[in-house]
């Protein structure tokens, strides 16, 4: 909760990150983010609603617009699909007791990140993946989804 003199508001881990990768008193001492959540990663559509929704294993930021990109190139399957970036189109939380602003608002911070040059993460609460992300280990994680700068 963030509180002034007349107001008070809901300040969430998100807004946080932003604000401490883009301060220059704080942003030499944070090397990486990871986005804890309630599902695996970033997903094609909601999970919770679509049980046809595919884990998007690896996203791209371009650093000078901002624009998100999905990255196929690692999903493995060996399908038509490789090599296939597609713009994202994101929108505010599904869920009435989301009250920050869900996938939206961790995206647009995790641009911000990436814009800093730092590694951004998002992995499931409690999984092993999340696990392997916070000891940096991000080849063997079997879930989750890596946010880095498109080359």
């Amino acid at each position: 909760c963030l509180l002034d003199h007349d107001h008070a508001g809901i300040l969430g881990g998100d807004t946080l990150v932003e604000g401490l990768v883009s301060s220059e008193k704080m942003k030499d001492n944070v090397h990486k983010v990871i986005f804890i959540s309630d599902i695996a990663g970033v997903f094609t559509s909601d999970p919770k609603i679509n049980t046809g929704a595919r884990l998007i294993r690896s996203l791209k930021v371009d650093v000078t617009t901002g624009e998100v990109t999905i990255d196929d190139n690692d999903d493995g399957d060996g399908g038509d699909d490789d090599n296939v970036a597609e713009k994202m189109h994101v929108s505010g939380s599904s869920h009435a007791h989301d009250v920050t602003g869900g996938l939206k608002a961790k995206l647009g911070a995790a641009v911000t990140a990436v814009q800093c040059g730092k590694e951004v993460v998002i992995a499931k609460c409690c999984s092993t993946s999340a696990e392997k992300f916070v000891q940096g280990d991000y080849s063997s994680a079997e879930e989750g989804t890596l946010i880095s700068k498109k080359l």
